[in-house]
């Protein structure tokens, strides 16, 4: 490793963890000492890092009020430096650092997964939905061995609150809703359409099938796995439902 590699890997590790070691390797300038000087970039980084989050987590923000907002992402800086060399993935473990930071508050974990779900729907890869057209010039006889491939942008999120109600609200500027928790938790499903994020509930039957889709199910034993939830004779024409409406959508990248 050259000097130089070395210099700028001790930098690197101060910012993350400031500490004296590195003050040695800085001249002190005519208005700020060794440890001035470094603190700057130690602080600009922090900000920097914060203003991101803010960026990606609007509608947390929102909620938690610009000061309450600066602290919990100041808390998650500190725990988690960033190990990405693109900043857009900096806030992807933040969910799971307020679900134990903020327990007590489970919305704020919560409309930050759904935030991000939103985040990743945006940025999903591009693809041609499927459309009813497709699907019309398939025999009947080769519904069966259909299996349906979703879309890149699809995306089901289970949460025990009002988090998506809690978005709405804060992406309008509306009154802050207060956080509610489920008796039971509620699956969201998150997708884009042309170039806008959509979100939705999903009932029972829905999500299954979704989830059955997304295992690679053929879309005979999709049918097959409805049957328990809304009985024999209705397995086969709710799954056609359901998937002409997923066509509709845009859910569907491509039938096989």
């Amino acid at each position: 490793m050259t000097r130089l590699a070395r210099l700028q890997r001790a930098f690197q590790h101060h910012i993350d963890w400031p500490g004296a070691p590195m003050q040695a390797a800085v001249a002190p300038g005519p208005r700020a000492d060794a440890s001035r000087r470094l603190g700057v970039y130690a602080e600009a980084y922090r900000l920097r890092l914060v203003e991101a989050l803010g960026n990606d987590y609007p509608a947390l923000r929102f909620t938690l009020g610009e000061a309450g907002f600066a602290r919990r992402m100041r808390e998650f800086v500190e725990a988690r430096p960033s190990r990405h060399a693109n900043l857009r993935w900096y806030g992807a473990e933040l969910s799971r650092h307020l679900a134990r930071a903020a327990a007590r508050r489970p919305l704020l974990a919560e409309l930050a997964r759904f935030e991000w779900a939103l985040g990743l729907a945006f940025d999903a890869a591009d693809a041609p939905p499927a459309t009813v057209a497709d699907v019309a010039r398939i025999p009947s006889a080769g519904w069966p061995r259909l299996r349906l491939r979703l879309h890149p942008s699809v995306q089901r999120v289970e949460l025990f609150t009002n988090a998506p109600d809690v978005w709405r609200a804060a992406v309008r500027h509306e009154r802050r809703l207060a956080a509610r928790r489920l008796l039971e938790p509620r699956s969201w499903l998150v997708w884009r359409k042309d170039l806008e994020p959509f979100y939705r509930a999903l009932s029972g039957d829905e999500a299954r099938a979704l989830a059955f889709a997304a295992r690679g199910w053929r879309f005979g034993r999709l049918c097959g796995g409805l049957r328990d939830i809304v009985g024999t004779d209705q397995a086969a024409p709710r799954a056609a439902s359901l998937l002409k409406a997923w066509l509709n959508e845009g859910l569907i990248g491509a039938i096989e």
